[in-house]
């Protein structure tokens, strides 16, 4: 029996990544996904904005990295840094019905079957995104993130339906919640704190939005941006949600 090709096609899975001048970083971050999760690369596209701060390197060895990695990739070498910005372009590139979204600097702890992380999505319509959790799972079956409570589910996730905690951790998301996002976005402000105000607090509103994972699971992913910023002597402009570009320390 032949394959169906639309069946095929809605599979297809774009990944946004937004990245700095870390090509060590954008390796280890690579290649743990790519073992745990990306496996087959003519699945994916990679859709990456590398911004120009970090290492004294060009660019072109963060696409180096990329290219070891996926068959497809898309690029964007902006010449002032910006995340706003750089998440914006990322996500307007995106095509695919399902988006994950990966900045440079995280490590996933063990492998994930990405098909059950669709079959959730496709069994529940009204899920924005699949988060992937970078703390314990708690065993009481319940999280709360600032207010924001998640329920487990026994299909094999935790879901919020009165959340504005979308947050750019590692994610699948639905297609066409990126669509409805990149709609009212704006680049002068942290994409996390645009989430929770006005227009874009209304569509978070509108979704249920879900946590990959059971209880009693270990963290399932780990961010291992800090200490390399630290030794690069680099620090947030602006902290927590207000962080828009990099800076050097002592500028």
């Amino acid at each position: 029996m032949r394959a169906n090709p639309l069946k095929k096609a809605s599979n297809k899975i774009d990944i946004t990544m937004t990245s700095v001048l870390r090509p060590s970083i954008v390796e280890e971050t690579l290649k743990s996904f790519c073992k745990n999760i990306f496996i087959d690369r003519d699945r994916y596209r990679l859709i990456i904005n590398i911004d120009l701060v970090g290492e004294d390197v060009k660019a072109k060895e963060i696409l180096k990295v990329c290219a070891r990695y996926f068959n497809k990739v898309i690029h964007n070498i902006p010449r002032e840094p910006s995340f706003p910005k750089a998440v914006i372009w990322a996500w307007s590139q995106t095509t695919a019905d399902w988006v994950f979204h990966l900045e440079d600097d995280w490590l996933i702890t063990r492998p994930v079957d990405i098909d059950d992380m669709l079959s959730i999505l496709k069994s529940n319509s009204s899920i924005s995104a699949l988060r992937m959790y970078k703390r314990d799972m708690p065993e009481d079956r319940t999280i709360n993130l600032f207010g924001s409570i998640y329920r487990f589910d026994t299909k094999g996730f935790f879901v919020s339906n009165n959340s504005i905690q979308f947050v750019l951790n590692p994610s699948l998301i639905r297609g066409k919640f990126i669509h409805q996002a990149i709609q009212l976005m704006v680049d002068n402000r942290n994409p996390e704190k645009q989430f929770k105000d006005g227009l874009m607090r209304e569509l978070t509103l509108r979704w249920k939005h879900g946590i990959y994972g059971k209880p009693g699971d270990k963290a399932l992913v780990c961010d291992i941006g800090k200490s390399s910023r630290s030794k690069m002597g680099f620090e947030k402009a602006e902290k927590g949600a207000n962080f828009l570009v990099w800076n050097k320390k002592g500028r």
